[in-house]
């Protein structure tokens, strides 16, 4: 059975030594994330093992930047050879996607519009208004691991429809245009009346 990306994490981490995993968790405290996340705060990371650093890493970035990181940092303190084996291991296509720029209007992407803003992020104040099924979206992306077990149940907790969809939103800054698309395609499958009223294919 394929690993989850997460566990690829994992593996890597597990084979490092203790001395280089030490040295793995100072880089990735210190290293510059992307607008939008916070960093893992450093008492969270002191006296983590390999299962917990994980953890932080999937919590803190999501799946697809979190191993754009894991990759960054483990090149960062030359450990090169673990860092190939990771990218290998997850396959090329996932870590190309953590760090694609977005697709030009004339690639096909469903969710793309002509002025290079997708879908869900011209359309995020009618999308969290006016969606109205939201758990099999839910259920899509936790499929596709977009979403990890523990955002997955947060989302399902809040109250609303709306709070609902602002959590998913949050989430969903960190995943690129493949996240977005496959957001998209599940709202299209499940709100299709909402999303051709916006105007989408």
């Amino acid at each position: 059975m394929a690993k989850t990306l997460k566990e690829h994490i994992l593996f890597a981490l597990d084979s490092l030594e203790e001395a280089a995993f030490k040295k793995f968790r100072r880089s990735l405290n210190d290293a510059e994330v992307q607008a939008g996340y916070d960093k893992i705060p450093r008492g969270k990371l002191e006296k983590a093992d390999t299962m917990d650093v994980a953890d932080l890493i999937v919590n803190y970035y999501l799946l697809e930047y979190g191993l754009s990181l894991t990759l960054q940092v483990l090149e960062r303190i030359n450990q090169k050879d673990v860092a190939e084996h990771l990218r290998k291991a997850a396959g090329a296509d996932r870590v190309a996607g953590s760090t694609a720029p977005p697709q030009n209007p004339s690639s096909g992407v469903a969710g793309t519009t002509a002025s290079d803003k997708h879908f869900v992020d011209k359309h995020r104040e009618a999308i969290i208004s006016r969606c109205t099924l939201v758990e099999p979206i839910l259920d899509r992306l936790f499929s596709l691991e977009f979403l990890t077990e523990e955002q997955y149940d947060l989302v399902r907790a809040m109250t609303t429809t709306q709070n609902k969809m602002r959590e998913l939103y949050k989430f969903m800054h960190g995943w690129g245009e493949a996240g977005k698309e496959a957001f998209y395609r599940a709202l299209r499958e499940q709100n299709g009346p909402l999303v051709r009223d916006l105007g989408g294919q």
